[in-house]
């Protein structure tokens, strides 16, 4: 069996959003707490959206203005609208990041969508980044636009050790396989304030965070080898007990079992339609 993704190496997806368009940009970054960018022109009025424990900031041009919106991570696969047939520039944070903590708690955010134009402290700052990227043609530009605005925000909330920092980097590490106990032994602290912990940090308890972690590893796994897939070694590579299990999960998340899921990705040209930039 290969090492399990480790923190700093899980790439949270949503394939439904790329299926939904005919030119997905993609930037990996995994710093900042930002898993990484994404562009798309929308091509439908949905989108098929699947649990990932994470929050997306979306903007999308209407022709007329930049708008916004704020999403928290779903618990069950979900039709999501689109903002119509316009160019949508996302941003998805890594699971347990909360890119507008002074305004709203994660579990506010959970199976939620909200407007991001709210969630500022200065209207002259929110404002300026909106007529930035408002200006900005690029898929590259926007991307350094928002980090010039988001970085000054986020290192002022930078955390030295906490208790919460570890149990992030303890889940991420595990790929979603660790049991509660186990984090127990490691901190001294009852299960009672390590669910209390977690669930305030995710928005979510840790059993269902677990869940969707390792889910969103198998989603990674399979992805890369949409149209050679080994469902045996993705379910083993990524902890699940055995075959039946991962089905079990896989069709909770998505209403599939893995085969049909990832046929709609290979019939739908799923790898087509996604480009990956890889320099800025």
């Amino acid at each position: 069996m290969k090492e399990r993704n480790h923190v700093g190496m899980l790439h949270p997806k949503q394939p439904g959003f790329v299926l939904v368009t005919g030119a997905y940009k993609k930037y990996s970054l995994m710093d900042y707490g930002i898993s990484h960018f994404y562009q798309f022109d929308a091509e439908c009025d949905f989108m098929t959206a699947i649990p990932d424990a994470c929050v997306d900031i979306l903007f999308y041009n209407t022709g007329t203005r930049l708008e916004s919106r704020v999403a928290g991570t779903l618990l069950a696969k979900s039709e999501v609208e689109t903002a119509g047939k316009c160019r949508h520039f996302g941003v998805r944070f890594l699971p347990g990041v909360n890119p507008v903590l002074k305004h709203r708690k994660m579990s506010e955010l959970v199976s939620k969508e909200q407007s991001y134009e709210d969630m500022f402290d200065s209207s002259s700052e929110r404002d300026q980044l909106f007529e930035t990227l408002w200006k900005e043609e690029s898929f590259e530009q926007r991307i350094k636009t928002f980090l010039l605005f988001y970085r000054k925000n986020y290192e002022t909330q930078q955390e030295t050790y906490s208790l919460k920092s570890y149990l992030r980097q303890e889940i991420m590490a595990s790929g979603g396989n660790l049991k509660l106990n186990e984090l127990q032994e490691k901190t001294g602290y009852s299960l009672r304030y390590l669910n209390k912990v977690i669930t305030e940090e995710f928005g979510i308890g840790p059993k269902e965070l677990l869940r969707i972690i390792r889910f969103q590893n198998a989603i990674d796994e399979l992805t890369k080898t949409v149209n050679r897939p080994d469902m045996t070694r993705a379910a083993l590579d990524t902890g699940y007990y055995d075959q039946s299990h991962f089905i079990k999960d896989f069709k909770e998340f998505t209403s599939h079992t893995p085969s049909k899921y990832l046929n709609s990705l290979v019939t739908n040209s799923y790898q087509e339609k996604l480009k990956v930039i890889t320099k800025m």
